[in-house]
């Protein structure tokens, strides 16, 4: 158990964590900013530079010096691209599936296979964990596109940096700040099914400080009788440099959406909604010194729930992390750090009651390049939860880079699950017996650049896990079902890219992912290709992408199969004058019937119809 102790204890070295850090700050304060550059540059520095991310190791890497798989969709990916919301964007990753009901609504993320309403994925937002206080899942349509600068997804466990909830991997939301003194964007879609959308942006970027304010606001009829959708965010991020190499940064963000929910194809629901508003705040610090740099983030979520059927909830998140860095040792670089989270929340309809949890850990991250060739890594995380115990989670990775162009990489991670307060205590099929899901993951992959405009990426990867969390029938009831540890489960698959880009004006993208998830069907696709094609002659584009979805099941052990589909989508962006543009979504545009299985919360699971041919049609201003 977690008591008042082992938490002194992780505060201490929270606090130790700091003190380090800005002790050695005032060391070292009158490094320049040059100089920092180029330790950098020097550790980092195996070949020509790459595209960086932060969320593989905490600290920015090249994404192909990192031994986790790893899917980057960018801002120009997110401009091309027709989505409702930042975790439904991410269906044409390869190895990621999204589970929804319509085109607004949940959008809830399945990496290889894991997933549940998010509860086995880390949804993070600069780093920021992202979940309810009471059921541990997140709400995944309460992350609009509008202030997302790129999306990084982890795949495999990635609990030994972040935790319980990332046993199957991470979606970390990296947010913008501008890059102009005044940057506005206005953007208006009209469309299919009376949709509407408003958009508007608006930041600043004045030397020290840099702000970044958006509103979205969508509402919708639905494809089918009772889909109807009305929702609206807003997002605020502050920046200010209190010197060249010390920031803080304050942000927020308020989200509520109504989304009236038609049921599967075989169980209509006359009049079901959910009303979700989610709420975050964080204030950050970060300070950089030569070989050096640390951060600390103090943040709250927070979360007001009603159903039409009388499900009435508040809950919340509170936490703080830090984290420090130090290339002190030639070619090597180690990360420490600590996190503390409180969890809890309040219902006021059956089962009434109030509950909390407490989860802290402390873990490290060490790379060592050797022979400007290997890369070794290794970390470790210490877990520590109020309500089961302790948990040691560890990984190890390598990548050898033969040739400039040939590259080689291997992981063998650790991830893990903790019960949450639902399925421990609340319902009727709660029980407080249960242990933490654990998963083993194994993978190799290669990367290989062809005549400097094409790049072939794989990898294998095989998952082993146990005390997978479902709910099963119970002999001894009542309840007549429970929530139960099920035993072992083996996932396996094949992941494989192609990327080709040609002068500048044309780009293409071909990503292929084969799943065998053993017994494990229901809802898990087998095979899915997704093909993306974009052309652009300064302002005018014009993008498509192509998905391809087989051996699909609606139930385990491959029972009840689902049709396979091939489903085409396309946007075109036309100039009109300078700074006004025109766009042209054309969703399923070969009109096809398909669907998708679900099981969300309130609802009944089963096969959900999508929509058929739909249009937007858009105007963006921009300044």
């Amino acid at each position: 158990m977690l008591n008042g102790k082992k938490l002194v204890l992780i505060g201490l070295m929270v606090l130790g964590i700091a003190v380090w850090g800005i002790s050695t700050e005032a060391k070292d304060s009158n490094a320049g900013e040059k100089e920092r550059e180029k330790k950098k540059t020097e550790y980092y520095r195996i070949d020509e530079p790459q595209e960086v991310v932060v969320t593989a190791t905490m600290t920015p890497k090249a994404l192909k010096h990192c031994s986790t798989s790893l899917n980057v969709v960018r801002r120009r990916d997110i401009e091309s691209i027709s989505a409702s919301s930042a975790l439904n964007i991410l269906n044409h990753s390869p190895g990621i599936f999204v589970n929804r009901s319509g085109y607004f609504g949940r959008a809830d993320v399945e990496i290889r296979g894991l997933g549940q309403n998010c509860r086995r994925v880390a949804v993070l937002v600069d780093g920021k964990p992202e979940k309810m206080g009471l059921f541990g899942c997140a709400v995944s349509h309460a992350f609009p596109l509008d202030n997302v600068e790129r999306i990084e997804v982890v795949k495999g466990p990635a609990s030994v940096l972040y935790g319980g909830e990332a046993l199957g991997g991470a979606v970390n939301i990296i947010t913008r700040l501008p890059e102009k003194k005044f940057e506005t964007d206005l953007t208006a879609f009209y469309g299919s099914y009376n949709t509407q959308q408003l958009n508007l942006k608006h930041g600043g970027n004045h030397h020290k400080f840099k702000y970044f304010f958006t509103f979205d606001k969508r509402k919708s009829d639905g494809h089918v009788e009772n889909a109807d959708y009305d929702g609206y965010s807003f997002t605020g991020k502050l920046a200010y440099h209190i010197r060249e190499n010390t920031h803080i940064s304050l942000q927020g963000k308020y989200f509520d959406g109504k989304k009236y929910e038609p049921g599967t194809i075989d169980s209509s629901i006359p009049d079901f909604w959910n009303d979700y508003e989610r709420g975050s705040v964080d204030l950050s610090f970060t300070r950089e010194w030569r070989k050096n740099d640390f951060s600390i983030k103090m943040y709250r979520n927070f979360g007001k729930h009603q159903f039409s059927d009388g499900w009435d909830s508040r809950d919340y998140t509170n936490g703080a992390m830090a984290r420090f860095t130090t290339r002190s040792i030639a070619n090597n670089e180690l990360t420490i750090g600590g996190d503390i989270r409180f969890f809890g929340g309040k219902s006021y309809s059956f089962p009434r009651g109030e509950w909390d949890k407490t989860e802290g850990s402390v873990f490290f991250q060490n790379e060592t390049i050797i022979n400007n060739h290997w890369i070794l890594s290794g970390g470790l995380r210490l877990q520590l939860d109020s309500l089961y115990g302790q948990e040691l989670c560890p990984h190890l990775g390598v990548v050898f880079q033969v040739t400039n162009d040939t590259l080689f990489r291997a992981a063998v991670s650790k991830g893990f699950r903790s019960p949450q307060i639902n399925e421990l205590y609340m319902f009727p099929p709660a029980n407080p017996d249960l242990k933490p899901e654990r998963v083993w993951n194994y993978e190799i992959g290669f990367e290989q650049t062809i005549a400097r405009w094409v790049k072939v990426k794989g990898s294998v990867f095989h998952m082993k896990g146990t005390n997978l969390i479902r709910t099963v029938p119970n002999p001894a009831g009542p309840p007549v079902f429970i929530f139960a540890n099920t035993g072992e489960f083996s996932f396996y698959g094949v992941e494989a890219e192609l990327e080709a880009s040609f002068k500048r004006y044309f780009s293409g993208h071909i990503a292929y992912s084969y799943l065998h998830a053993g017994d494990h069907t229901k809802g898990k696709p087998g095979q899915k290709l997704d093909v993306s094609l974009r052309f652009w002659e300064k302002a005018f584009s014009v993008a498509l992408q192509g998905q391809y979805v087989t051996d699909y099941y609606a139930e385990d052990f491959s029972g009840n199969r689902i049709p396979s589909y091939f489903i085409l989508n396309s946007r075109v962006t036309v100039p009109v004058v300078k700074g006004i543009e025109l766009l042209v979504d054309v969703n399923n545009i070969l009109d096809k019937d398909y669907y998708i299985y679900g099981e969300f919360p309130g609802l009944s699971a089963g096969l959900y119809r999508m929509p058929g041919r739909n249009i937007q049609v858009g105007i963006r201003i921009k300044q």
